[in-house]
């Protein structure tokens, strides 16, 4: 605080700036800082880094007016990206930041619930595959159980496989064996295998949603930060003694 106050001093000599004295018994008077006065200034401007902190007289204050811009654009940004809504509430726009807040809420709430009901649809369609058509579920992979779901058992894919000539697509009757006693049966199991592609195929919709909701919340950071003309102002106000103050904004 010494540096700043003999620096305004410094500035106050060579741009002849004018500040406002005010005086609690003189009134308001306005005129270019005379030598004298400013030794004066200077010699109360040491009293004052001296005086009790607890003086209810004397008090400095250096503050932003606007609290923006103690976070960068960039930092507003990557918080937007981190998490819609923290970018807007770091930058003084809160009630755009709980809109953001509540969407990604529920997007993730809504994340939780499909992408646990497909994996229980998932064991429910493998339990009832192992179940029915004897089907042994280690190390089988999704399109496996979607040839389970289309064809009555292996030897029926199989033919179909060599008819479109690409034997090498077959399946090993002794590890990847399957045969439905109905169609019925059948028909359940893709009922069940479909509940849970559709389960998985809206979590991805979702993971979606969420990136969609962060290119907003960047785009609208973005849009407030700029709003507000920063960079900010700051004030500095020294009261030196009852009676007599000095305020500056840069």
């Amino acid at each position: 605080m010494k540096i700043v106050s003999e620096s305004l001093l410094v500035l106050a000599v060579l741009l002849g700036l004018k500040f406002s004295v005010v005086s609690a018994f003189e009134g308001v008077d306005e005129s270019p800082i005379p030598v004298g006065f400013l030794q004066e200034l200077r010699t109360a401007s040491k009293v004052l880094y001296q005086a009790d902190s607890e003086s209810a007289q004397r008090s400095i204050k250096f503050a932003p007016q606007n609290n923006a811009a103690r976070l960068s654009k960039r930092k507003a940004i990557l918080m937007s990206m981190l998490l819609p809504g923290l970018g807007e509430r770091s930058i003084g726009s809160y009630r755009t930041a709980k809109y953001f807040y509540g969407s990604e809420s529920s997007l993730w709430l809504a994340l939780i619930i499909f992408h646990k009901r497909k994996e229980w649809k998932k064991e429910d369609y493998q339990i009832y595959a192992a179940a029915m058509a004897g089907v042994k579920n280690e190390g089988k992979n999704d399109q496996f159980y979607s040839d389970v779901s289309n064809y009555s058992d292996v030897d029926e894919f199989n033919a179909a496989i060599r008819r479109s000539r690409d034997p090498r697509s077959v399946y090993n009757a002794a590890d990847k064996f399957w045969s439905w006693s109905s169609e019925e049966k059948r028909l359940k199991f893709k009922s069940l295998k479909l509940e849970s592609d559709t389960a998985g195929q809206n979590v991805k919709r979702i993971i979606g949603g969420m990136i969609i909701n962060r290119i907003f919340s960047v785009m609208n950071t973005i849009y407030s930060y700029n709003k507000m003309n920063l960079p900010a102002t700051v004030s500095l106000d020294i009261i030196i003694y009852p009676g007599l103050s000095l305020t500056a904004k840069f």
